[in-house]
């Protein structure tokens, strides 16, 4: 069999940012693909029929969860095999340095952001036991309905409760990571997998070694100084905890709200 090779995004926006997307993310995403050899799958209203796997949630919340149903379905349909990858970025990622690439050896692979959280705004699934364990985990509704009612101890503003679990924080329950640090995740004993282990982590800190690939931040920074920082005392944003700067930066994801420079960065990085 060939393998397969897959970037996919999912779209849903305010008409504002929607055409932002159109005029300046889409074209990079295409010629990304075509410069790697990978087919682009855009998700969205038009070609993928949204699921209501978590009906608590919004329709941004679903469209996460949303992503892991593509997933699984292409698996059934013995579309995805084993060996094929996919690389799915998040719509608000600026692929700044087009010629980076790398073919994953490990079944997940993505970075920790500048924020500190094992960030799915870019990952990387190879299909193999471990990745098609982790699909099936992230949309095990009845797993998601335990958890979510699970209190957790929270270090972001040292209080236990609910927490809020989109896709991303469901994989914090699987591999037993805590909630938050205030210390780089980088520095923490095993990259903090297995920092807050429950009675709902599925992976063992040997499945996660095996099969899990932390990415420097340079492939995932949501924060830099220049951007976000605060100028007048010269400090830098307070969840900018993994630092970087542009110049090593391979993919700017522009998380949480903040302005997306897609015009400025296009000027200064022209496809």
């Amino acid at each position: 069999l060939i393998m397969k090779k897959f970037l996919t995004t999912f779209v849903l926006y305010d008409p504002h940012r929607q055409a932002m997307y159109e005029k300046y993310i889409r074209p990079r995403f295409q010629k990304y693909a075509d410069m790697h050899g990978l087919k682009f799958i855009e998700m969205n209203h038009s070609n993928f029929n949204i699921r209501t796997l978590h009906p608590e949630f919004d329709q941004r919340e679903n469209m996460h969860f949303n992503r892991w149903l593509l997933f699984k379905r292409l698996l059934d349909e013995g579309k995805l095999n084993d060996g094929d990858i996919l690389y799915n970025f998040d719509a608000d990622v600026f692929i700044k340095e087009m010629d980076q690439h790398f073919e994953p050896e490990k079944g997940f692979s993505y970075a920790i952001d500048s924020g500190n959280t094992h960030c799915f705004g870019f990952f990387a699934l190879k299909i193999n036991e471990f990745s098609r364990k982790l699909i099936n985990a992230i949309i095990d509704r009845e797993r998601w309905l335990k958890v979510s009612q699970y209190e957790f101890f929270n270090e972001h503003n040292n209080t236990k409760g609910k927490w809020h679990l989109a896709d991303q924080q469901t994989y914090y329950t699987c591999a037993g990571i805590k909630p938050h640090s205030w210390k780089s995740f980088y520095e923490l004993d095993n990259l903090g997998f297995h920092s807050y282990p429950t009675e709902y982590t599925i992976f063992s800190l040997d499945e996660l070694k095996e099969n899990v690939n932390v990415l420097p931040t340079e492939w995932n920074v949501t924060q830099l100084y220049d951007e976000t920082g605060d100028h007048e005392t010269g400090k830098p944003n307070t969840y900018d905890i993994n630092q970087t700067t542009l110049d090593k930066t391979i993919f700017r994801h522009f998380a949480g709200g903040q302005p997306w420079r897609f015009d400025e960065y296009t000027q200064k990085y022209p496809l």
